[in-house]
């Protein structure tokens, strides 16, 4: 079954496989690649040979995808892209499950003790929590780095998503209690006055791992015409510009450049030049839909690694 725990350990042994006796890595460049312990990769390859993944050479169920994997780590050089299986038959609800359900063991697989992890917003990053099973590491520490958008009872809500995520971690939590947007720039100056507000947002330059979707235009609620989030004058801004898409609402073009439009004074959230500085962005995104804004998050070196789907991997390598 596709997105299957067994699916997820059969691409990982493969992942490591290939790595160690395909492209020359050693143990310890795997373990810092793929953020494994290196008696884990040991262990890992070991179990690679006992399951018949590995003979003279590499030999994996999912070949294709990890060729396609490592073919887009090599093209953007990212850290690791993480593809699940799709094909034209596929809705985007269950690509957006498949994907969120490799986020979530990606997720488990390399925090680590005494991590800040930041989580922005979207449906995206709903369907990784959805994924997560529970697991407690000591000194770890959520923090929510978007303000509110949307509907505070809505399970894609940064806060919502941040509790989630702190809850299964049993991790320590920062909220970030402020809007997404605000009306603004002088509301904004008051915002980024107050004491927890503050608190929050000096956490950013401290985040280890930030969680992110990547939003195409014409499925961000934030430029609906029934929104309230921002101003029409502001949604023609961006609509009438050169953006193809946004990673916790700062819109970008098919470069990864952020668009100078009136919205970016108006977020309260991790900027472009604070996640430029985080160790590992994590951007989730597949289907159709989204083959131009992860595109242009590559192009930017936005995001360090990629987790998607093989036939929008397929499409974007032929571009």
């Amino acid at each position: 079954m596709p997105g299957s725990q067994n699916s997820i350990d059969v691409r990982l042994l493969s992942k490591v496989s290939s790595l160690y006796y395909d492209q020359d890595y050693n143990q310890q460049e795997i373990a810092n690649r793929l953020h494994l312990s290196r008696p884990k990769v040991s262990r890992l390859l070991k179990q690679a040979r006992e399951q018949g993944i590995v003979q003279i050479s590499v030999v994996t169920p999912n070949a294709n995808f990890v060729e396609l994997e490592n073919a887009m780590e090599k093209k953007y050089g990212l850290q690791e892209v993480v593809l699940v299986e799709s094909d034209e038959q596929l809705s985007s609800q269950v690509i957006k499950r498949q994907i969120g359900s490799a986020a979530a063991e990606y997720l488990h697989r390399t925090v680590k003790e005494g991590d800040l992890i930041g989580v922005t917003w979207g449906t995206t990053l709903q369907a990784m929590l959805d994924a997560m099973q529970p697991k407690s590491i000591n000194d770890l520490h959520v923090v929510q780095a978007l303000g509110g958008v949307g509907a505070p009872e809505a399970k894609a809500h940064a806060t919502d998503i941040s509790r989630r995520l702190s809850q299964a971690l049993n991790a320590k939590l920062t909220l970030l209690p402020a809007p997404g947007i605000v009306g603004s720039v002088q509301a904004k100056e008051v915002l980024l006055n107050d004491r927890q507000v503050k608190g929050a947002v000096d956490q950013f330059a401290d985040i280890d791992t930030l969680y992110v979707g990547l939003g195409a235009l014409h499925t961000n609620p934030v430029l609906t015409e029934d929104t309230h989030e921002i101003s029409e004058k502001v949604r023609r801004e961006i609509t009438n510009s050169d953006a193809v898409g946004d990673i916790a609402l700062r819109f970008f073009d098919i470069n990864g450049k952020e668009i100078d439009t009136s919205l970016k004074d108006l977020v309260i959230g991790v900027s472009p030049e604070e996640m430029m500085g985080i160790d590992t962005v994590v951007g989730m995104a597949g289907g159709p839909d989204k083959v131009e804004v992860i595109e242009g998050a590559l192009n930017g070196k936005n995001i360090d690694v990629l987790i998607s789907d093989s036939l929008t991997a397929k499409r974007i390598l032929e571009q």
